[in-house]
C-alpha cells in the first residue's frame, strides 16, 4: 500500500463503493457477504446463473475495482480460516497459504525468555479459536508441534503451551480480552541477556525510593520493565526511511469466495 495511512484509505474507499452498490443494486444478492480490508466472502442458496449476474454487476460497477474469485459447494478459505459444510450447518479449521513457511522465532534468537515461551501458547489459542471441532484441533496441534521442534523449542514449554489452551473451551477462547490498566512507572532497557542483572538490581534496591518522603508516593510500585526492540542486521540492511514511498491509491484487487447451495 506504500504509507501507513494506505491500507486504511482503501478501506474506506471500498467501504463506500460496498455501500452505494448494495444501495443501488435491484439484482439477486447474497445472503452473506463480508469483508476484511481486501478479502470477501459471502455465501448464497441462488442458483449460479444468479451468482454470476451478481459477480458481473459487482465488477462493472467501479473501474477501479476488479474482484477474483473462487467458487465451491463444499469449502473455502478465508484469510486463515477453512470454512465447510457440515451437515446442515458450518465447520471451521486453520487454513496455511502455500507461501507458510511456519518460520516462528528461534528460540535461540536474543529475546526475552518470557517473550519466547509465551509463543506456543499463543500460537495453540488461536487454533483452539479457529478449529471447531476437538479432534480438528488436536491433529493440527500436533502439526503445529513439529512447527516448533524445527525452530529449536524445548518440548516442556511446546507441551505446556498446548496443556494451556487445550483446557479452554471455544467459547471461553472466542471471548475479547479484558486490557488491564498498569499505573507502574516504565524503566526501559535495551534487551542484552545481561541486563537481567540491573533488572534484579534494580527491583532489590526499590526499597529505597519506597522509603523516601519525596519519592516514595511516585513509586509505590516497583518500576515496570520493559525492554524495546533492538536494532538488528535486518532493519540496519533494509532500512527504507530515506526511499520515497509510493501510494498505490488507484487499483484495488480483492479476492471475493462464494458458497453456492442450489
Amino acid at each position: 500500500m506504500g504509507a501507513k495511512m494506505g491500507p486504511s484509505y482503501a478501506n474506506l474507499f471500498v467501504g463506500n463503493i460496498e455501500h452505494q452498490f448494495f444501495n443501488q443494486c435491484n439484482g439477486p444478492k447474497p445472503e452473506l457477504y463480508r469483508r476484511y480490508i481486501d478479502d470477501c466472502i459471502g455465501a448464497t442458496s441462488s442458483t449460479r446463473e444468479d451468482l454470476n449476474q451478481f459477480i458481473t454487476a459487482v465488477n462493472s460497477f467501479h473501474p477501479a475495482l476488479k474482484y477474483t474469485l473462487e467458487i465451491s459447494d463444499t469449502s473455502l478459505a478465508f484469510l486463515d480460516i477453512k470454512v465447510s459444510i457440515e451437515g446442515n450447518g458450518l465447520c471451521a479449521s486453520v487454513h496455511y497459504k502455500p507461501t507458510d513457511s511456519h518460520s516462528n522465532l528461534l528460540y535461540s534468537s536474543s529475546h526475552p525468555s518470557h517473550v519466547k515461551n509465551s509463543i506456543p501458547y499463543s500460537q495453540f489459542l488461536g487454533l483452539r479459536r479457529l478449529c471447531s471441532g476437538d479432534s480438528d484441533f488436536s491433529l493440527k496441534s500436533e502439526e503445529r508441534c513439529d512447527f516448533f521442534d524445527k525452530r529449536g523449542y524445548p518440548a516442556s514449554v511446546v507441551q505446556a503451551g498446548h496443556h494451556r489452551a487445550q483446557n479452554i473451551d471455544l467459547q471461553s477462547a472466542l471471548q475479547s480480552s479484558q486490557t488491564k490498566t498498569n499505573d507502574r512507572i516504565p524503566f526501559t532497557l535495551t534487551f542484552h541477556p545481561q541486563n537481567h542483572a540491573v533488572k534484579s538490581i534494580i527491583l532489590k534496591n526499590v526499597k529505597s525510593l519506597q522509603n523516601d518522603p519525596d519519592t516514595g508516593r511516585i513509586f509505590s510500585q516497583p518500576p515496570l520493565i520493559s525492554f524495546p526492540r533492538d536494532k538488528n542486521i535486518a532493519r540496519s540492511a533494509f532500512q527504507t526511511s530515506n526511499q520515497p514511498e509510493l501510494l498505490n491509491a488507484y487499483t484495488h484487487d480483492a479476492n471475493m469466495s462464494y458458497h453456492s447451495q442450489r
